[in-house]
C-alpha cells in the first residue's frame, strides 16, 4: 500500500488566503488545540496528533501546515481532537468566512483536492487495520512510520505509536518488534525506527 501523499501545493494556498485575517495563537506540548464547531482550524507550524475522541486511539501523526474542521463543519459532530505534540501556531476562521474566501479566490478545486486526501487517509487507515492480525497491523504501521519523513520518524517512539494507533497490548507489540529486530528484519535506536527491510508475510 502506498501512503496518500499530503496536497502541501493546495493546502499551503489555501492557507495563504487568510496570511492577513485575524490573530494567530499557540498551544503548548500536550495541550488540546480548539477545533470547535464554526470554525476552522489553520495550523500554521508544529507537530500534533488527532485522536479519536471516545478512547484517544491514535488517528495520525500530523505536521503543519494542515486545515483542520472542514468535514465537522457540515454536519456538526466531531469525534476527533487534536493535540499538540510539540509547540503548534495555529488560527482560527469563521466557517462562513472561509467558505466565502475560498469562493471568491475561486480555490474550490484546492479544497476539493484536500478534501478527498482526507478521505484517502481513512481509507488508506481502514485497509491497514480492519480485520487483520495483529502482526498485520504492526506490519502496516511499521510501513506507515518507515515512509514517513526523516524528521517526523525521528520524533516517534515505535512501539508508543503502533500502541496508540492500534490499541494493542504493549507486551503483544513489543515481543514482535523484539522478534523483527533479532531476525534483523528492522532497526531500532532509542526507540526510533532507523532501519526497515522487506517484513515477512506472517511471523
Amino acid at each position: 500500500m502506498v501512503i496518500p501523499q499530503k496536497p502541501l501545493a493546495e493546502i499551503y494556498r489555501l492557507s495563504d488566503i487568510f496570511n492577513g485575517y485575524g490573530n494567530w495563537h499557540r498551544a503548548e506540548k500536550n495541550t488540546t488545540i480548539p477545533t470547535r464547531d464554526g470554525f476552522i482550524c489553520i495550523i500554521r507550524g508544529g507537530l500534533f496528533s488527532v485522536l479519536r475522541k471516545s478512547d484517544r486511539l491514535l488517528i495520525e501523526k500530523c505536521s503543519a501546515p494542515s486545515i483542520v474542521g472542514l468535514a465537522r463543519n457540515f454536519h456538526k459532530k466531531s469525534y476527533f481532537k487534536v493535540q499538540a505534540d510539540a509547540e503548534c501556531h495555529y488560527q482560527l476562521v469563521p466557517f462562513d468566512t472561509f467558505m466565502s474566501e475560498v469562493e471568491s479566490q475561486q480555490c474550490q478545486q484546492q479544497l476539493y483536492k484536500v478534501f478527498a486526501w482526507n478521505i484517502d487517509l481513512l481509507c488508506y487507515r481502514e485497509e491497514l487495520l480492519l480485520g487483520h492480525n495483529s502482526y498485520l497491523m504492526i506490519k502496516g504501521n511499521l510501513t506507515t512510520l518507515a515512509a514517513m519523513d526523516e524528521f517526523m520518524r525521528n520524533k516517534i517512539n515505535v512501539a508508543d505509536y503502533i500502541v496508540k494507533r492500534t490499541n494493542l497490548s504493549r507486551s503483544m507489540v513489543m515481543k514482535t518488534l523484539s522478534q523483527l529486530r533479532s531476525e534483523n528484519y528492522v532497526e531500532i535506536h532509542k526507540g526510533k525506527l532507523t532501519t526497515l527491510r522487506t517484513l515477512p508475510e506472517n511471523l
